[in-house]
């Protein structure tokens, strides 16, 4: 995974600052199913996926659902505790393995003081997390499930797709399993 490739996907970054926030990051691993950031819980890194699939997800009560993924190249963070120093409004969750380099809160804003195309990046990384909110909230409003669908696909690909459990897709898309099922079906005989 090329760090600086991610990186400049949402904002120009100099060499040296690239170098800078790569000396402070930290390998880390987690098994399918931890929750890397829990929702109520104020988070303390921001993080960079290596390898694997995440999800965030909201929970009120018994309703559970996913507003969005992460694979390799994806950064993710609390936006309520990087921000505001509050507790996480979501979780995010390993849906495989996953292994990820994140950097404390205190180490990061050390750098953006530092550097300060670095703060510009981060500036532009949570107007990118508005704008990816935006997409989520759009798609799942037009057309029907078979609109959806053909648009997520478009939109994440089929290899990403592949690795992303059926009722998680489904809860993102805000159509039933069994709907979604009839449609893969449906795409798979050509129709």
């Amino acid at each position: 995974m090329d760090i600086a490739q991610s990186m400049r996907a949402i904002y120009p970054i100099k060499d040296l600052t690239i170098e800078r926030f790569v000396q402070s990051l930290e390998r880390v691993k987690y098994s399918k199913g931890t929750r890397i950031i829990e929702q109520g819980n104020k988070s303390s890194y921001l993080y960079l996926i290596i390898d694997g699939v995440i999800r965030c997800l909201h929970e009120d009560g018994e309703k559970e659902t996913s507003i969005l993924f992460g694979v390799e190249g994806n950064f993710f963070v609390s936006l309520a505790s990087i921000v505001y120093g509050q507790p996480s409004q979501t979780s995010f969750e390993a849906i495989s393995d996953v292994e990820v380099y994140r950097i404390s809160f205190d180490d990061f804003w050390a750098l953006c003081d530092e550097y300060p195309d670095l703060m510009r990046w981060q500036s532009h990384y949570q107007l990118y997390q508005l704008y990816t909110l935006e997409k989520r909230s759009t798609l799942t409003s037009i057309g029907d499930a078979y609109t959806r669908y053909q648009q997520y696909i478009k939109m994440r690909g089929k290899r990403t797709i592949a690795q992303i459990p059926l009722k998680y897709i489904s809860q993102y898309l805000n159509i039933s399993q069994e709907t979604l099922s009839r449609i893969r079906s449906r795409i798979a005989r050509g129709e």
